[in-house]
């Protein structure tokens, strides 16, 4: 018995697609639609490498297509970090699988209308457009989604003189603005977990070991130029969030205040970046803060070897 549906809106990426894998094996939750989001590649991308990722995990879970751009900004896209299809070294080609018939938002909406008997959450490792549009659109959701939980912002600024531009939330920070303002529960996962929570390149290997899944996974980090941790490895900040919804034991949070802040950076622009308030009397969110990351890994490994 699945404790929960989840709608997971991503823009796979390399990190996403193993999230998604994790979250997609669970026997603990049930995953009802994947929405895709231009972000680390534009929406093309993006929904192409979702569209291969759910043939390849053999899974028989509807992908939707959201938005192209963020609400205001013109986009900016990852791909140095991600490689010049989003999965690194995995060429994706022949994708068999079709769209779902909405697109985001309101594919979102028939879901959670579908299932509002039951508690969804919503999994959010891209920008906030597609969820922000939702609540546009609909404001009624709102009381459908027991609660966000998204990879996303930084709770350190580590003495920085200026703030850290996490990728998710500088994309689309006025997209950020309107999921704070609705008041729906949040757990930010913020990008630092991800600094503890990488792979090495051992561990890589042992991936490639482990069967033709994990052979995949290995061509995509062979191109994965993650600037994070530099040569110990490769940090996987959105399976962090994704085995926070099967594994919330394993991580510590606590309450904090966050909002979206924004800063003009060397290079002249204005973006957005979260401010997080441990110490406020006013918390709007739970922050993961500490994780056990031996456990994280054998999540990651025991769902990757088992996988059916």
């Amino acid at each position: 018995m699945k404790n929960y549906y989840v709608i997971i809106d991503a823009d796979p990426g390399i990190d996403d697609s193993l999230a998604i894998m994790n979250a997609l094996n669970s026997d603990k939750i049930e995953v009802k639609l994947i929405s895709t989001v231009a972000g680390n590649m534009p929406i093309e991308e993006t929904m192409n490498n979702t569209l291969k990722l759910v043939e390849l995990f053999k899974k028989d879970v509807p992908v939707a297509q959201g938005a192209s751009e963020p609400l205001k900004r013109q986009p900016c896209y990852a791909t140095s970090a991600q490689g010049s299809s989003g999965l690194g070294g995995y060429k994706v080609k022949n994708v068999q699988r079709k769209p779902f018939v909405l697109k985001s938002p309101d594919a979102i909406h028939y879901f959670l209308c579908e299932n509002m008997a039951r508690n969804t959450t919503i999994l959010c490792m891209g920008p906030m457009t597609n969820i922000a549009n939702l609540l546009i659109k609909y404001p009624e959701a709102r009381d459908m989604i027991s609660r966000i939980v998204f990879m996303g912002g930084s709770k350190d600024e580590n003495g920085s003189t200026e703030p850290y531009r996490e990728f998710n939330v500088a994309f689309d920070p006025e997209a950020m603005k309107v999921v704070l303002d609705s008041k729906i529960p949040l757990v930010m996962v913020p990008m630092e977990l991800g600094h503890f929570a990488y792979l090495t390149p051992e561990e890589q290997q042992k991936m490639r070991r482990a069967n033709s899944l994990g052979e995949v996974f290995y061509k995509m980090f062979t191109k994965y130029n993650d600037y994070h941790v530099g040569k110990l490895g490769a940090a996987v900040h959105d399976s962090c969030s994704a085995i926070y919804l099967t594994n919330p034991e394993i991580f510590h949070t606590e309450p904090a205040e966050i909002s979206v802040q924004y800063h003009t950076g060397k290079d002249g622009n204005q973006y957005g970046y979260i401010k997080c308030d441990t110490s406020s009397n006013n918390p709007n969110a739970s922050v993961c803060v500490d994780m056990d990351v031996e456990t994280f890994k054998k999540i990651i490994f025991g769902s990757l070897f088992n996988y059916n």
